[in-house]
């Protein structure tokens, strides 16, 4: 594969395929064809060109899912351009440190988002903000490019395409950059495991700054020749469950988190078991053997729960291929080069517990830190790139995600996974979400403590007894909770996933 590009990939293939005619995206107001979509994508990046653009240079991309954001991500990779996806949710001063990191000098963002975009061209950090859903900043950009025909910029395998950023729970957030390659070598073993097929309608609640759409419900169903639908509005089961029904959409991908939702609003049901879904995707954080089998009982829509890192995106996943075992992540997908190891880097038995490690040479792996050698070489361990999460594999060929190695704990001597107890709570009909720590406690080590987000329970004061008894038919002794606490809400991370760390203190 020496010469590739992702929007080569995407749109050209693809009409040279005969797809051509076929809807690309849509949105409440409108859609484009591949056909249509290109020539967006051209025109777009001959204005680019006008305004500076070139090969390597950075577009900070801070939007909702829009028509023109997508457009604009593909514009930058046909110039040879690096996307840099922001967080909608990040702060001004985040959003600064991204801006100076990534050496951007242009971005592409929203109306409802442009101020504190705006903020950073005032202080300095850009030159030019465009605002691509109101028409004129859009437009702008296109007329600036003229008629003339556009050339793409070669590209090769290796060259950057885009850059996601990590949520910076640990330091400053991580510039995440990734090749031309990706697409082929991540996208073609994706499309094997879900079977994603050109009449597929896509659509998901989350934006595409996190890795887990941005390559499941924007660049694999492109690439696949699907359609994909923009949700722009606020996440909420309503209106997600009307856009559903509207576009007739057949897969949907979002976090555990709306699952949790869904399952716990009985009004809702109806109307989602109404769509007309062939599948739904987990991503984000393991789903669990709890919410996978209520959510099969009430709907039986197939969930498939899949495990990946932004550093490659999928890695391990269920579909339609294979059968599902409640709680399990699936089975590692075609190419990977992953192993569990423990700490002299040694492959672990099955059925034991270990790291995850993804070797350097899977052609599926970032590039590195941007401007951030220190921390790509702090991550390696030998050959392996380490990336915290434990699990382990099963006899015929399942894993089993355990939690972060900084998650798990030990109790009584015994060493815990939260995501084990989580699981068993999740059991019980009053619980709607669940999260467990370790917290320190001189006699034991730490003590087991859980926090939960209750359905609705009559009398609170006797639901912890409850629960506890409850459990006692499930886990071992050792695995009980010691204490129990009702919360109104568990602390997220701006994609949905549980922060067990903020419960820590």
């Amino acid at each position: 594969m020496p010469k590739t590009n992702i929007a080569y990939e995407i749109l050209d293939r693809n009409i040279e395929k005969g797809a051509g005619e076929r809807r690309a995206i849509v949105w409440d107001s409108g859609s484009w064809t591949y056909n249509q979509l290109r020539e967006e994508v051209d025109a777009f990046a001959r204005g680019l060109q006008q305004l500076g653009v070139r090969k390597d240079s950075k577009i900070l991309i801070r939007s909702r899912n829009s028509p023109g954001s997508c457009v604009a991500v593909l514009a930058a990779y046909r110039l040879g351009a690096v996307a840099v996806w922001a967080n909608s949710l990040l702060t001004e001063d985040d959003l600064a440190y991204i801006a100076e990191n990534s050496e951007a000098r242009i971005a592409i963002t929203t109306s409802d988002l442009a101020d504190v975009v705006e903020n950073l061209k005032a202080r300095g950090l850009l030159d030019r903000v465009v605002t691509v859903d109101q028409g004129a900043g859009y437009d702008e950009v296109k007329a600036l490019g003229g008629a003339s025909k556009f050339e793409f910029e070669e590209t090769s395998a290796e060259d950057p395409a885009f850059m996601l950023y990590s949520s910076g729970t640990t330091g400053r957030p991580k510039g995440i950059l990734h090749a031309h390659r990706w697409i082929v070598t991540v996208g073609d073993p994706a499309l094997i495991q879900m079977e994603y097929q050109p009449d597929d309608v896509i659509l998901t609640p989350g934006e595409f700054s996190f890795m887990g759409t941005f390559g499941h419900a924007f660049s694999f169903p492109l690439y696949a020749g699907s359609t994909i639908v923009l949700y722009t509005e606020r996440a909420a089961a309503e209106t997600i469950i009307s856009a559903l029904d509207k576009h007739c959409v057949t897969i949907f991908v979002s976090v555990p988190t709306f699952y949790r939702m869904l399952l716990a609003s009985p009004q809702m049901q109806k109307s989602f078991k109404a769509t007309k879904l062939r599948f739904a995707i987990s991503t984000g954080e393991s789903l669990g053997a709890a919410i996978y089998e209520k959510w099969m009982a009430e709907y039986g829509t197939p969930l498939y729960d899949i495990y990946g890192v932004s550093e490659v995106e999928v890695l391990i996943g269920n579909g339609p291929a294979n059968p599902v075992k409640p709680g399990s992540i699936g089975k590692k997908l075609v190419g990977m080069k992953i192993a569990l190891m423990n700490d002299r880097l040694e492959e672990v038995p099955v059925g034991e517990p270990g790291v995850l490690m993804i070797h350097r040479s899977d052609p599926g792996l970032f590039l590195g830190y941007y401007r951030q050698p220190e921390r790509w070489k702090n991550q390696h361990r030998g050959e392996w790139y380490y990336t915290g999460d434990v699990m382990r594999l099963d006899e015929d060929g399942y894993y089993w995600g355990a939690g972060r190695e900084d998650d798990l704990f030990k109790s009584r001597g015994y060493f815990l996974s939260p995501q084990e107890i989580e699981d068993a709570i999740l059991k019980h009909p009053a619980v709607a979400e669940a999260a467990v720590v370790g917290l320190p406690d001189e006699a034991l080590g730490s003590k087991v403590a859980a926090f939960v987000v209750l359905r609705g329970v009559a009398d609170e004061g006797k639901f912890e007894q409850e629960l506890i008894e409850f459990l006692r038919s499930i886990l071992a002794p050792f695995k009980l909770p010691k204490s129990v606490k009702i919360v109104d809400a568990l602390p997220k991370n701006p994609v949905g996933k549980i922060l067990r760390r903020a419960l820590r203190g």
